[in-house]
This record gives C-alpha cells, structure tokens and sequence, in this order.
C-alpha cells in the first residue's frame, strides 16, 4: 500500500505534464478469501473532470484519456526495469491540439532514456521524432506487402503535410509542416541540449 501511494503520486504528475491538470487517480485496495492471486484485489480509480466521483478507469475513461493513463504508467514503470525500448502503438488515440503536443514532449522526455517506437498518425508526434519513416502497405503480383522508408526533412514535411491536410498537399500544408519541425527542434535544443 505504501508502493501504491508513491506510484500513484508519480502518475498524477506524469497526468499533468500530459495536460490532465484536473485529474484524480488512486489505487483501491479491497480485500477478498484468500486463493492464488492473494488477498486483495487492486483497482485503478480516476476522476478526469472537477466533482466527479473516482471509478474504475476502464469504465469512465476516454480513449484520449486512456491512451495518457497508459502513457503515464508505462514511463513510471519503465524507470524501474531494464527495458530499453518502449513500442507506443497509436498512443495519440483521441488526442488531439495541446494535449497531443504535450503526449510528443512525454515522448521525446522518455527518449532520452529509452528507445521509443511510435505509430502515430498525428504530425506534432511525428515531428518530435529524432527519425521518422513511413510505412506503407501495397499489393503487387497478387501479393501484399509493406515497405519501410526513412524519411529526410524533405520528405518528412510531406509526410506531414500529407497526414494534416489529407491526398491534397499545397504549399500551406508545407509551410506549416516546415514549422512543426522547427518547433520541434526548437524544443530538443531548448531542453536536451
């Protein structure tokens, strides 16, 4: 119980640096006849909105919300084991604006550190990354396939003005993709430099 309360301290700060500044989170002890899992059962509780009571988080969650509660737990308990690479699969579900800026700071903190691997369909992800590629699915010869590309800054700011602004790339998605890179750079000079 005592481990509990220092985790749970350790995801709400990690919530809040994720833009869940109103978030409540504790972990609920109940006890139960002993049989081969212990004694008690563990539950995760939160409350995401002022005044609402703490429940079960699969239960109240959003998949925005979910995808940060992940995200969270996976970096406090990643500062503990010897796992060097973390795989984020559309960790950005739900996400969106500010809070998925804040899910690409988390990111490129927990980067320092680990490897990180993300699948991302969002540019302010993708643009923190130190190495982008593209994975692409085709059909040749009755066959599917993927290919895997590395992507340089070129390329990286058409892939995102591809996945901001959709089939239609104008020089306005590229400008705009030219500056997410730029701020992101920006970012890493400013805090890991």
């Amino acid at each position: 119980k005592a481990a509990a309360k220092a985790l749970e301290e350790r995801i709400l700060r990690e919530l809040r640096e994720l833009d869940m500044n109103k978030v409540r989170f504790s972990i609920d002890f109940t006890e139960h006849e002993p049989d081969a899992t212990g004694i008690d059962t563990v539950r995760f509780l939160m409350s995401a909105n002022a005044g609402e009571d703490l429940k079960p988080i699969h239960k109240i969650a959003s998949g925005g919300e979910l995808a940060r509660i992940m995200l969270a737990l996976k970096n406090v308990l990643a500062e503990h084991d010897h796992v060097m690479t973390m795989v984020f699969d559309e960790v950005d579900t739900g996400v969106s604006g500010r809070a998925a800026q804040k899910v690409a700071e988390k990111l490129t903190q927990v980067a320092r550190h680990k490897q990180v691997l993300c699948v991302t369909h969002l540019p302010q992800l993708a643009a923190m990354a130190d190495t982008h590629f593209s994975v692409e699915k085709g059909e040749s010869g009755g066959r599917t396939f993927t290919r895997v590309i590395q992507l340089d800054r070129e390329a990286r700011k058409a892939e995102l003005a591809r996945i901001t602004g959709g089939s239609q790339v104008t020089p306005a998605l590229l400008e705009s993709a030219g500056e997410l890179l730029d701020q992101a750079d920006a970012y890493r000079k400013q805090h890991f430099v």
